[in-house]
């Protein structure tokens, strides 16, 4: 991964940017964050470390505010398989410039009423976080990275599908690496209204029921990789996530700007 761009060092330890990316579950569970830097699918180096993540993101639903929460975070590479904070992924095919792989990812797109703040979600039925699972692909050019995934919901929540497209570039100085990205995230109408919608049995006086509506979400991020010497690495996010109508239109939607922030750090013991 940006074996072009980065000495082997440091394309591990943009594996940990998952480190404070997918780990920003609270008591609401939001949105995890997630970024295509978050693993180097192409450095085969074995590795293991241990760190620590806190967040601030952002729910889209009425009533719900920022969530905060602090989650362990573990990392490790042995041959073809690999965990990053709390994605498992196998690869599959490989090749100098790209990989294809499978991937098992959490999903953090539950709601309860308790959720809300005076009562906003009362009547809405819980729905509970979720696992995802399918192919993931990565194609390293020397200038960005390419990242795709596409997954299906197999926690038997949803059962709906999701899938994903992010270009990233990374740039040195020093010790420290800055890394852009943009994305474009599609969900089908089978999640979208099992996570985001209103059945017959949940409507109350403006809150009508809102069904099946796909929705193309867009997303952008920057990240800061700080690594101060063999061991230790220290990271920052920040994401901005942009909702598109198929969820903004839901009646228990009041915000399609997302706003997540995150920092950790992890120690690598080889």
């Amino acid at each position: 991964m940006f074996a072009n761009t980065y000495p082997s060092a440091c394309i591990r330890n943009i594996a940990a940017s998952l480190l404070c990316l997918s780990a920003s579950l609270a008591v609401a569970a939001p949105t995890a964050i997630n970024t295509p830097l978050s693993r180097a699918p192409l450095d085969d180096t074995s590795h293991f470390g241990i760190g620590a993540t806190t967040s601030i993101t952002e729910r889209p639903f009425v009533g719900v505010d920022e969530q905060h929460e602090g989650l362990p975070y573990f990392s490790l590479r042995y041959k073809r398989f690999s965990v990053e904070g709390l994605d498992a992924g196998l690869d599959l095919f490989k090749e100098d410039n790209s990989v294809l792989g499978l991937l098992v990812t959490p999903r953090f797109y539950e709601v309860t009423a308790g959720f809300a703040d005076n009562g906003e979600l009362n009547g809405i039925d819980t729905t509970h976080r979720t696992v995802f699972a399918g192919l993931s692909y990565d194609y390293q050019h020397a200038m960005y990275q390419l990242s795709a995934n596409v997954l299906k919901d197999i926690g038997n929540e949803s059962d709906g599908l999701e899938a994903s497209v992010t270009v990233s570039r990374g740039i040195n100085w020093g010790d420290v690496t800055i890394a852009p990205s943009l994305g474009l995230v599609w969900q089908d109408g089978q999640l979208v209204e099992h996570f985001y919608g209103v059945n017959d049995d949940e409507t109350a006086p403006g809150r009508p029921a809102y069904g099946e509506h796909s929705s193309l979400n867009y997303q952008a991020a920057l990240t800061a990789i700080w690594t101060p010497g063999k061991h230790w690495h220290f990271l920052a996010v920040v994401k901005e996530d942009y909702l598109g109508e198929g969820i903004s239109d839901s009646p228990i939607i009041d915000d399609r700007s997302l706003t997540s922030i995150a920092i950790g750090g992890i120690f690598y013991f080889w």
